[in-house]
């Protein structure tokens, strides 16, 4: 447990001195304020503490410890969609139940002090009932700056995120720029293999030719400004990428393909699909009949699927460091956020992938 809070402490450390700050700037304007309105009272009040220090240390430490639930496990979960309604609701509720038992606690002991050191005045003695609603009121003051300062750190983030993935963009045009005499070298050569070998060889040619478009589509240039392509495009060089490696293996790969395409107008970002049937050939047995290569694509008027599946090869596996599924994952959060689900299913048999995208209507 002493460790569990050390690494807390290590992680939300920014977090929490920001909160302390913020308590101690709010606990100074509230006595700015009283000052300005009451000099005397002001002053008598606080040299009349015994614990000045020790108040301001509880009233600071109580503030991060609101503030950081309400903010982090209640208010931006909730925002994120990361839990339930019925479990933020619960953590809220009970949270203020045991912040209440223990302000109204500390009021009955503070005044039984003050009644036995005959301090207290029948004048300044606050009605239980007004105390409650004073801390309701409270409460709900707290509420309202924390969901402030919720939206605040949500438009920060959201601003981070931006600034990331048009970094990432202009440092992907870069890296384009800087191969793009390769790729298309790469590409002429292979157009002129194929014209040499079409007379001979006419499935090889095919191959060859295959390779050729798939390379063309990968430098972009179905590309639209928002850098989707077109799901027929993709569909058709994610086929070609099964055809080819069909081919490698004298058609003997066992691959099951489903596809129901009610929207063609549909674009999402190009290569993932590709990039996941790759993998699937490097890193799967497809020869078993029972155990094929799933591939499953629908399309609706606002709403994409994707599912592929396969057993996993029990030979020497080739090298990967799972770089393209990072990828992958970061791209589709950038792009769509909360409208996709990539989800990875990784056993000891079998390895499968699920992508759900949705679109506005």
């Amino acid at each position: 447990m002493f460790k569990a809070a050390i690494n807390f402490l290590r992680v939300n450390n920014k977090r929490l001195v920001a909160l302390a700050l913020f308590s101690l700037i709010f606990y100074g304007s509230f006595f700015f304020m009283s000052y300005v309105v009451n000099p005397a009272q002001t002053i008598r009040s606080v040299t009349s503490q015994r614990n000045f220090s020790l108040n301001l240390l509880i009233f600071v430490i109580e503030s991060v410890i609101t503030h950081y639930i309400l903010i982090f496990e209640v208010i931006l979960p909730a925002m994120r969609k990361e839990r339930s309604r019925s479990k933020v609701w619960a953590i809220g509720i009970l949270f203020f139940l045991v912040k209440f038992t223990f302000n109204y606690y500390s009021f009955l002991v503070e005044r039984r002090d003050q009644e036995r050191s005959s301090t207290l005045s029948s004048s300044s003695v606050l009605p239980e009932n007004s105390v409650i609603w004073l801390l309701l009121m409270s409460y709900l003051y707290v509420l309202v700056i924390s969901f402030s300062a919720a939206l605040l750190v949500e438009w920060v983030q959201k601003g981070k995120e931006r600034i990331l993935l048009e970094k990432q963009k202009t440092e992907a045009e870069l890296s384009t720029l800087k191969h793009q005499i390769n790729p298309h070298f790469l590409f002429n050569s292979l157009s002129f293999i194929y014209g040499k070998v079409i007379k001979q060889d006419k499935e090889t040619a095919d191959s060859v030719l295959m390779l050729a478009n798939i390379m063309r589509y990968a430098l972009g240039k179905n590309t639209g400004v928002d850098g989707t392509v077109n799901i027929m495009d993709e569909l058709e060089h994610m086929k070609n990428v099964v055809e080819i490696n069909q081919r490698r293996y004298n058609h003997e790969l066992n691959i099951c393909y489903e596809e129901q395409i009610d929207d063609q107008s549909i674009r999402i970002v190009p290569l993932v699909l590709i990039t996941l049937v790759e993998n699937a050939f490097k890193h799967g047995d497809l020869h078993a009949s029972d155990h094929p290569l799933f591939i499953k694509v629908d399309s609706s008027m606002n709403e994409f699927s994707f599912v592929i599946r396969n057993r996993k090869g029990k030979g020497r596996k080739e090298l990967s460091n799972g770089v393209g599924l990072r990828n992958i994952t970061q791209q589709l959060s950038l792009t769509y956020g909360e409208r996709c689900r990539f989800i990875v299913e990784d056993d000891d048999m079998d390895f499968s992938v699920s992508l759900n995208i949705s679109f506005p209507v």
